[in-house]
């Protein structure tokens, strides 16, 4: 039996805490990719300048009274914009640095296509050193589920990256997050030996095995389900390719957290400046809960606010873990996973 506390006093504490921040932004919900399974409709783009110089000041006004500021990226693919991304983390970093706030390592989600050694080493400089990168296969069977929007290929070039920064000294962390169940399994299989060939023994390196979910899109239909049992053992043999590695699947018992969506500190800033809370609910109104202006001021709507955080309420685990699925007449986000 599972006796262990849920929420603990401590994750409690970060979760409400008035002296942290946390701060999800999309600097632009544009791609360079146009994955089979994406569920995005790339409507919006880059972020103004006006609103990138109201991140700045919202920071500026929050130094006086937190004691802790954490940045993720998001998108869209975030490097598409990458003079937003050294902008604001770089100010993040110095305003830090000035007033003594502990400010956590940036986490990025990429396709890792713009991740250059260069573009590396500025982000590393500025704190933001975790990055989720996704690969599909090897060569042409992830250019065919991770196309660039051209149509072209994109796995030399990532590759290379990857290759290239193996070889760097930076400091930074890059989850590997392989895919499986859009491809023949041998096809993932020789991925996870040339990983394990190539990266193994690098602590920077880890990998996570992860079955294709369905988040919609104009896609959805094409794919189809495996059993949870299937997905399960394909996801433990996978893994014994890897031995050299630190590695994880999605069916490996995990420890119940609180949903950062849930985290009254924690606000999603979409490139067109308004204020969310769930990255995988980006479509549906009830997400936005306000907007942020160019003076750096939150507008915040009460009412759209607290069903995210009705959570904390009663303690009540279901709306902790996934707070989306308890916002009345809003059904939760369309997710099929290969389980």
């Amino acid at each position: 039996m599972d006796t262990q506390e849920f929420p603990s006093k401590q994750e409690l504490a970060i979760a409400l805490s008035p002296r942290a921040l946390k701060l999800m932004i999309l600097p632009t919900e544009q791609c360079n990719f146009r994955c089979v399974y994406c569920y995005q409709d790339f409507q919006d783009g880059k972020m103004q300048p006006k609103l990138v110089e109201g991140i700045k000041r919202l920071i500026d006004r929050r130094m006086e009274d937190i004691t802790y500021i954490a940045l993720s990226w998001f998108g869209g693919e975030p490097l598409v914009a990458k003079d937003i991304v050294f902008e604001i983390a770089e100010h993040v970093d110095r305003r830090c640095r000035e007033h003594g706030v502990t400010h956590s390592r940036g986490v990025m989600t990429t396709n890792g296509y713009l991740l250059t050694p260069s573009v590396m080493e500025r982000l590393t400089k500025a704190n933001q050193t975790y990055f989720q990168i996704s690969l599909d296969g090897l060569g042409e069977t992830h250019n065919l589920s991770r196309p660039l929007m051209s149509g072209k290929g994109s796995f030399d070039t990532l590759w290379n990256n990857l290759l290239q920064l193996r070889q760097s000294d930076y400091d930074f962390e890059i989850e590997l997050r392989l895919h499986f169940g859009g491809c023949e399994l041998t096809e993932t299989e020789a991925l996870c030996r040339e990983i394990n060939r190539q990266f193994g023994g690098d602590k920077r390196f880890t990998v996570y095995v992860k079955c294709i979910e369905n988040y919609g899109g104009p896609n959805s239909d094409k794919i189809t389900p495996l059993a949870r049992e299937i997905a399960e053992q394909t996801s433990e043999h996978l893994l014994t390719l890897l031995p050299d590695l630190v590695t994880s699947h999605m069916y490996q018992k995990q420890m119940r957290e609180i949903c950062y969506a849930a985290h009254p500190n924690n606000l999603l800033i979409r490139a067109d400046g308004r204020i969310g809370k769930c990255a995988l609910a980006l479509k549906d109104p009830c997400n936005t809960i306000g907007h942020l202006d160019g003076d750096g001021r939150l507008h915040i709507d009460n009412e759209r606010f607290k069903p995210w955080i009705a959570g904390f309420k009663e303690l009540d685990e279901e709306l902790l873990t996934c707070p989306y699925n308890g916002i009345a007449n809003t059904p939760a986000p369309q997710v099929i996973t290969f389980s």
